[in-house]
This record gives structure tokens, C-alpha cells and sequence, in this order.
């Protein structure tokens, strides 16, 4: 089996009680049934409050005010600190690693949702690379419904995409809506059964000179954007399902800072937080490429099991929009200098809101679905 991981993944420590957002409060904690069975016959009165910490039915720890019933006021364990870590469970013991399973193929990264790899993946100037490896494992699985001539061009329209994402010759908003484009067009070739056209589609987007046609022809678009558009994508972040207590007062804040007034106003705003981006050394043109890439990633090799290249693609790219609107709202809120940690935080933040919910992220990609290709080009330009 092929192993693939970004090259910073083993750059990642748990930093425990100094995280400013543990990740054991806020959301349900899943136990494996190989670890309940474990915990089922620790002895002595740990073992007992072990067991009363369990909800059985649900195989979850049980929460007090949202937080994981071993979750001390040092924000520490005490599951961990009293049986070690190897008391933990899956989920505690992976995250934030995650895992996409593939046949013959397995592809691990860090989750955006943990501050600490938040700052890991952000806070890298360098283009990100992928390394791989052969590893020998004893689980198989049964992947008889797996299309592999689907899955290897879904593959290399991935090399190529990140190639676009990470041609620093041209601006971040026009790389970001050439890979849209890209993933347009692949998807007209996987709905008209025509993937044997991948090879060539991929050599009109890989031509040397197509990236500086492809930034003359968004000219067109880089005065177009109105702020309706704007506010109806993000608008659809109301339709998910609420994994944090404060999440709609914080949407509701940041709602009500940029879309509030007159577009003039909108606008004025948004430049005016670029600037300050630019005043206090935060790279905005670097954060929207390793967030496009980050979630392309994550996600786009995901559609050799529903077919849906191009809705990877626009969820990326709705996702990095609104981490770039709720930052600058959050800046405008707070009335500080901007930073690269706010920025990190805000990206934290919504993603541990979307990305732990299956149903958040399928939802979003189907309401992203009547959104249209230049509308998406008019937010990210």
C-alpha cells in the first residue's frame, strides 16, 4: 500500500494545556468498541469513574459544560495522566491526523480544526509536498465498487491543480479560479464519459503560457464582484448543523460587520484590512495558497466515490473565501493590528465547525451547487 503525506506532517506536537482551544470540549468523543471493552475492566474507584464517564448507548465520553468528563482545569487529561496514553482511544489517539482510505492507497494529513496544526500548515512559507512511501499492512479491504481509471485521473487533475495553486508566478485569486476552472472542466469530461480526454484537457492547463492568458482573461471579473454574492455564500455557513455553542453568536457578529451597510461600505472594509494585512507582514497571498491546497488535498481525490470533482473544488474554494471574510471581521471586532495567529485562529475555528460534521460538509457542497463558476471567480479575485 501507498502512503502519501504532506511534508510538515511530522512536524506536529500536541502542546496539551497550552492550547488556547482544546480539542476535548465542544464536540462528542467517539470510542472504538477494542477500547471500551479496555475500559470495561480497569479496576479500583478510577475504573468506576471511568465507567460513569461513558454514555454506553452512544460509545462517547460524557461532557459537563461541553467538556470531556476527563478534562481537568488545567485542560490536561486525567484519563491519559492516571493510565498513560496508551489508555486513549482512536479518535484521541489520531487526532488531528485524519485519514482518507483508498484501494491500495492511504493519504494522511492534519486537520486545520487543531490550533496547533492550524499554526503548522499556515504558518509555512514554502510550497507544500507531498512524499510517499510503500508500507506493508495486514488489513484489507473490500473496495469491489472502487473505480480505479476514475481514481488515477482524478489524481493526476490533482498534480496539476496543485502545480496551479503553487505557480507564484501569478496573484493567489487568479491561481485559485484557474484550478476551479480546471475542475469545471474535468467535470464535464467524468458526466459525459469521456475521461479518456483527461491527458489532453491537462496539457491545455499545464502549457507554460496558459497561466498569464488565463490571469488577462479574469480581468473582466476582478471588477465584477458584488457584495450579494458575498453574503450569499455566506449565508449557507446558517444552514449547518452548530458543533459550538458560541458559532452562531460569532456568524451572527461577523454578519453583521460586513454585510450590514452599503456595498461602498463592504468594500472599504475589506480593503482596508488588506492593507493592515500588508502593514503587519501577514501574507495573504501565501494563506490563500496553502488553504486551497490544504483542502484540496483533503478532499478532491474524495470523488472517485460520488463523482463530484468540481464540487470539491468550489467547496475549497468557498471554504477559503469565508475564512478570509470571518478574519477580517474578527480584526474589525477587535480593533488590533492583524496578525497571523488570527488568521490561524479564525481558519481553526471554522473548520472544526465544518470539517468534524459529514453532514456539514456534504450539505455545503450541495448548496454550493447553484453557485455559479464566475460568480466564485468575483470572490476570489
Amino acid at each position: 500500500m501507498e502512503l502519501t503525506i504532506p511534508h510538515y506532517y511530522r512536524r506536529f506536537r500536541c502542546i496539551a494545556s497550552e492550547c488556547p482551544d482544546t480539542c476535548c470540549a465542544g464536540w462528542e468523543i467517539v470510542i472504538d468498541d477494542r477500547t471500551l471493552n479496555r475500559y470495561r475492566k480497569i479496576r479500583g474507584p478510577f475504573g468506576k469513574r471511568v465507567r460513569a464517564s461513558i454514555d454506553w448507548k452512544k460509545k462517547i465520553f460524557r461532557q459537563k459544560d461541553r467538556r470531556c468528563a476527563f478534562l481537568n482545569r488545567d485542560n490536561l487529561c486525567d484519563l491519559c495522566l492516571e493510565q498513560g496514553s496508551e489508555s486513549l482511544c482512536r479518535t484521541c489517539r489520531l487526532y488531528p491526523r485524519h485519514i482518507e482510505e483508498f484501494e491500495d492507497c492511504r493519504e494522511l494529513s492534519l486537520s486545520l480544526s487543531c490550533m496547533a496544526a492550524a499554526r503548522i500548515i499556515l504558518g509555512t512559507d514554502e510550497k507544500v509536498r507531498f512524499l510517499h512511501r510503500e508500507v506493508s499492512t495486514s488489513h484489507e479491504e473490500d473496495y469491489k465498487s472502487f473505480d480505479y481509471f476514475l481514481f488515477t485521473n482524478l489524481l493526476d487533475v490533482r498534480d496539476t491543480l496543485f502545480g496551479i495553486l503553487q505557480n507564484r508566478t501569478v496573484d493567489a485569486g487568479t491561481r485559485s479560479c484557474m484550478a476551479l476552472s480546471l475542475a469545471h472542466d474535468f467535470q464535464g469530461r467524468i458526466s459525459g464519459r469521456r475521461l479518456g480526454e483527461t491527458q489532453e484537457l491537462l496539457e491545455r492547463y499545464r502549457n507554460p503560457g496558459a497561466a498569464g492568458r488565463f490571469r488577462n482573461d479574469m480581468d473582466q471579473y476582478r471588477s465584477g464582484f458584488r457584495r450579494e454574492t458575498a453574503l450569499r455564500v455566506f449565508c449557507l455557513l446558517k444552514e449547518m448543523e452548530v458543533l459550538q455553542k458560541d458559532w452562531p453568536e460569532e456568524l451572527w457578529n461577523a454578519r453583521r460587520i460586513l454585510y450590514g451597510r452599503k456595498e461602498s461600505s463592504y468594500r472599504e472594509l475589506k480593503a482596508e484590512w488588506r492593507q493592515n494585512c500588508r502593514d503587519n507582514g501577514v501574507d495573504l497571498e501565501n494563506l490563500r495558497e496553502q488553504l486551497m491546497v490544504y483542502y484540496t488535498y483533503t478532499y478532491f481525490a474524495g470523488a472517485v466515490y460520488d463523482a463530484r470533482a468540481y464540487g470539491k473544488l468550489k467547496l475549497a474554494a468557498a471554504l477559503s473565501f469565508l475564512t478570509e471574510e470571518l478574519t477580517a471581521a474578527r480584526w474589525k471586532y477587535l480593533k488590533k493590528p492583524m496578525t497571523l495567529d488570527l488568521f490561524q485562529w479564525t481558519a481553526h475555528r471554522l473548520s472544526k465547525e465544518i470539517e468534524h460534521s459529514d453532514r456539514n460538509l456534504t450539505r455545503l457542497e450541495s448548496l454550493l451547487t447553484p453557485v455559479g463558476l464566475t460568480e466564485l471567480f468575483g470572490l476570489l479575485l
